[in-house]
């Protein structure tokens, strides 16, 4: 069940995500449900083997996420809200593992040192 739980949790926070960007006014609540799928896809998914690939790629889905964003709204290009939403509830979905993940390293360093 919990190889299942993992990528279930997954879709279900990216379906969130998506229909949240649209049709949700972004709120505590909501980023709360996606926090909490995204530490049970980090916890259900990610072995120690898989956490320095799985840190690297978020941290750069979120820079790259921000990044964009800055330098599209520097040009005066106003994106759509729904677009801003949806970077948002990913970057909440795949950041809440990050912080799990990384938690979970630092001590496995902290215990061996």
């Amino acid at each position: 069940m919990k190889k299942l739980l993992g990528p279930i949790a997954f879709y279900i926070g990216l379906l969130i995500a998506l229909v949240a960007a649209v049709a949700v006014d972004p709120s505590g609540k909501l980023y709360g449900v996606l926090a909490i799928l995204g530490i049970i896809v980090a916890l259900c998914n990610i072995t120690a083997e898989e956490s320095e690939k799985f840190i690297m790629a978020s941290v750069a889905f979120i820079i790259a996420a921000f990044g964009m964003h800055s330098m599209i709204e520097a040009t005066g290009v106003h994106l759509a809200d729904e677009i801003v939403n949806l970077a948002t509830n990913i970057t909440v979905l795949i950041g809440a593992g990050v912080v799990i993940i990384a938690l979970k390293a630092i001590y496995q360093l902290a215990k061996t040192a």
